[in-house]
């Protein structure tokens, strides 16, 4: 805003300056609070309570904000209250100070350490009582100050320091005191309550060092079961309350890794099923977390009961992608591994084979003990399974067909597939020459030129942006140069242009340097600004290196000729050749 404090009466509106000065004089501005140097909130009493804040710096106020609906970022009476009510304090203060520094020069002090000094002799001179009474008052009108006071000495109210209401309540407080009228918690609020959430979590992480696991649990569970209740209504846009509930849980990573004596790995772990059984953190994928850690810290039967129930109370919801769903089923699948045969394991996966990693899992198994029929008939299945779903994972199915075709000798299915990959496969040159490679040594010699051939012809039909690297990456290590040129020729840009330049320069730098004059003039008339100009200045010195002084001269004094009001294209050119215009 940018209002200088000492003159805020001569730039306001007069208006709302009049409006905010009958607040102000009729004692409307019920309590002043300096939260830091230049930080101010006040409470004002209107239809119903109004909290403005705003910050003085250098003299000027640079930030406020008002709770009030006619705030919307504009000046308001209540801000002008609050303006009146600060200025008094200010010039009370002016008084006080005075007085002290004539007693020990104070003013030369830095503000930290003045604060302090104002701090403590308030404090020394207040009686007990007089103290409670402020604490009992300020507590019934800010809530931000009650949900701090409460959050900071809980310990009284349950002797226990472990005890879990107090930590949940802590958070409440937290929760509430960062919350507004309508239970939503802004950006700026849950940056304020994660960080006072990550103390709460330090606390849980000292207890773990200093080797009190129970006092650490009880800090953390209190930490997922209030924090997921309020980040439906939170912008968490940067993820603070995500990463908190994160932490958590790596704490909880961190007892397990530690040494638990039986007691306490029992404990953890009832805590766990508790925890999943009674639904508290049902809705978020964090709940199957608690059964993932759960799994590492079982030992006895009936605990391992207690697992597979649970799991299995996790059903399909019938969506193509259940997340939840396939999360349970990898965990029952790791419970298994822990505890039964390779053949109970393989019947799991078997009869969970609609999985697609199960059923890679029993394809890698079936190729590993070499029976290729089940694995080509599992690949085979998932193929037609997944044709309308995901051509990804269609493509995968077919890299383990090819891998068996090649350990089994099937020179027509080997060539099928490879063929298959260059033709509607990935352009990227690593993948894209191990098929073509492949191909070139499964094909009969005396058969390759005209298989290729066609092959090139297939890729040119399709006519896809993609088979253009393709095309090039083929002419290249056929040596067909000629080709590449045409190839070039026909999908003009000026990176195409740059990328030919390694294979085709030797051969082709005239054509080169033609094909760059040309392109460079179009990209100009398309395109405005200097970014556009440093980009085609960049290609202009392309064609310099291939030895076109002559066409770079022509083509700078063209381009300055056609568009001499764009200056800082001629600021470009000239940084290349100074024509003289």
């Amino acid at each position: 805003m940018g209002i200088v404090f000492e003159e805020f009466e001569d730039q306001l509106e007069r208006s709302v300056l009049e409006e905010g000065l009958r607040y102000y004089i009729a004692g409307r501005v019920q309590r002043l609070i300096e939260l830091d140097n230049g930080k101010f909130r006040t409470f004002l009493q209107d239809t119903e309570r109004i909290i403005v804040n705003l910050t003085i710096t250098d003299k000027r106020v640079e930030n406020y904000s008002c709770e009030c609906p006619a705030s919307n970022g504009a000046v308001c009476k209540h801000l002008v209250a609050s303006l009146f009510e600060v200025r008094k304090d200010l010039q009370d203060y002016l008084v006080t100070s005075e007085t002290m520094e004539a007693e020990d020069d104070a003013n030369s002090l830095p503000d930290e350490i003045l604060n302090d000094y104002r701090i403590d002799r308030i404090l020394d001179a207040l009686n007990v009582n007089e103290l409670k009474d402020f604490v009992r008052r300020t507590c019934t009108d800010d809530r931000d100050f009650r949900a701090l006071f409460l959050s900071q000495f809980a310990k009284v109210n349950v002797p226990d320091s472990s005890s879990k209401p107090i930590y949940a309540n802590q958070i409440k407080n937290l929760i509430q005191a960062s919350t507004d009228r309508h239970g939503y918690m802004d950006y700026r609020e849950v940056k304020e309550f994660h960080s006072a959430l990550s103390e709460i979590l330090d606390i849980a992480a000292m207890s773990i060092k200093n080797g009190n696991n129970s006092q650490a649990l009880t800090i953390i569970f209190s930490v997922l079961e209030e924090v997921t209740t309020v980040i439906i209504n939170a912008d968490d846009s940067d993820g603070y309350l995500i990463g908190a509930i994160d932490e958590a849980f790596d704490l909880i990573k961190e007892i397990i890794e530690s040494n638990l004596d039986e007691i306490q790995r029992g404990d953890l772990f009832n805590e766990l099923m508790i925890a999943f059984e009674t639904g508290k953190l049902d809705g978020w994928a964090w709940h199957l977390n608690l059964i993932e850690l759960a799994i590492q810290l079982f030992k006895k039967p009936e605990e391992k009961e207690r697992l597979r129930i649970n799991i299995e109370s996790i059903h399909p919801t019938g969506n193509s992608w259940d997340r939840n769903y396939r999360k349970a089923q990898e965990m029952m699948y790791e419970l298994l591994l822990m505890t039964e045969s390779e053949e109970a394991i393989n019947q799991y996966l078997i009869e969970n084979v609609s999985n697609p990693d199960f059923r890679e899992k029993l394809v890698k198994r079936a190729i590993n003990s070499k029976d290729y029929k089940y694995a080509l008939k599992l690949l085979n299945d998932a193929i037609e399974l997944d044709k309308e779903e995901s051509f990804r994972r269609c493509d995968k199915w077919r890299k383990y067909q090819l891998e068996i075709y090649r350990k089994t000798g099937d020179v027509e299915n080997t060539i099928r597939l490879a063929r298959y990959f260059i033709l509607e496969g990935s352009s990227e040159e690593e993948s894209f020459k191990e098929y073509y490679d492949l191909l070139k040594t499964t094909v009969p010699g005396d058969s390759w030129n005209v298989y290729l051939e066609k092959m090139i012809a297939e890729l040119i039909a399709k006519d896809h942006w993609y088979n253009y690297e393709k095309l090039v990456h083929i002419y290249v290590w056929e040596k067909y140069w000629d080709r590449y040129l045409v190839l070039l020729q026909k999908n003009l840009t000026l990176r195409r242009i740059a990328d030919a330049e390694e294979d085709l320069s030797l051969l082709y730098k005239d054509q080169l340097i033609d094909l760059y004059d040309s392109e460079i003039r179009v990209f100009i008339e398309k395109n405005v600004g200097r970014s556009y100009y440093i980009d085609a200045c960049r290609y202009i010195m392309n064609m310099k290196r291939l030895g076109g002084d002559d066409a770079v001269r022509n083509l700078i004094i063209d381009l300055k000729a056609t568009y001499k009001n764009r200056r800082a294209l001629r600021e470009e050119l000239n940084k290349i050749y100074d024509t003289g215009y």
